[in-house]
């Protein structure tokens, strides 16, 4: 737990061998000054990390989609969205994403777009 927010991280694992990390947030905590408006009382999909050498093997989305699962279990109470950050130029983030109905919102957090599943 963070001050006023919360952070849950897992290990993605394929059997014993350690592939990724994946970790999600809710809310801001107090030291978040600039965090975008959606950050308050909704989930975030914080990181999502794949190993290169694991990288295109689907650990990712299956990552993703337990995380949702996680979320939708709303261990920090109900919220409207997931929401999540990637850089402009990162096509490969976009497209994964989207696949999972997250649209992009408008909003920036810093130089990364936002985009946001609602429930």
């Amino acid at each position: 737990m963070t001050n006023n927010g919360y952070a849950f991280p897992f290990g993605i694992y394929d059997d014993d061998v350690l592939v990724g990390f994946v970790m999600i947030g809710y809310d801001k905590d107090d030291y978040w000054d600039d965090a975008p408006k959606i950050a308050d009382h909704n989930y975030n999909l914080w990181r999502l990390m794949i190993d290169k050498r694991y990288q295109k093997k689907g650990y990712g989305r299956k990552a993703i989609e337990l995380a949702i699962e996680f979320i939708k279990t709303f261990p920090c109470g109900k919220a409207e969205y997931c929401w999540l950050s990637y850089e402009p130029e990162n096509t490969v983030a976009k497209a994964i994403y989207e696949s999972f109905d997250f649209v992009e919102t408008g909003d920036m957090d810093g130089e990364e777009i936002i985009a946001a599943l609602k429930f």
